[in-house]
């Protein structure tokens, strides 16, 4: 990475910025899906979305962070997962901590 973050205060500064970029992306998609299927958006489902596109943001920079990934390609995934929404992207990352883990996807031993 160009730049390693040396306290708390960057760390969590640099979460919020791409947790919001992640958050909007995920408002602006729903928007834009409910306009195109002809659909009022609805402002609960927006912060629904707001929320959870900014939390799986989060997660995706953590991820970015451990593949030690630069701030472009880290801003880039960061965005097309908010755009895709949290249910998409977790499924995504859920892949991605199950290899790091060895955890098969065929695997039902935790209950789920």
């Amino acid at each position: 990475m160009e730049a390693i973050l040396t306290s708390s205060q960057d760390f969590l500064y640099e979460s919020l910025c791409f947790g919001l970029f992640a958050a909007i992306g995920g408002c602006l998609a729903y928007t834009l899906r409910c306009l195109n299927q002809e659909k009022k958006p609805k402002w609960d489902k927006a912060l629904a979305e707001f929320l959870a596109s900014g939390f799986v943001g989060i997660l995706a920079m953590l991820g970015c962070k451990a593949l030690e990934l630069d701030w472009r390609w880290s801003g880039l995934i960061v965005g097309v997962f908010g755009w895709l929404g949290a249910e998409v992207s977790i499924a995504l990352l859920a892949k991605l901590v199950r290899k790091k883990l060895g955890i098969s996807d065929n695997d039902t031993s935790s209950g789920s």
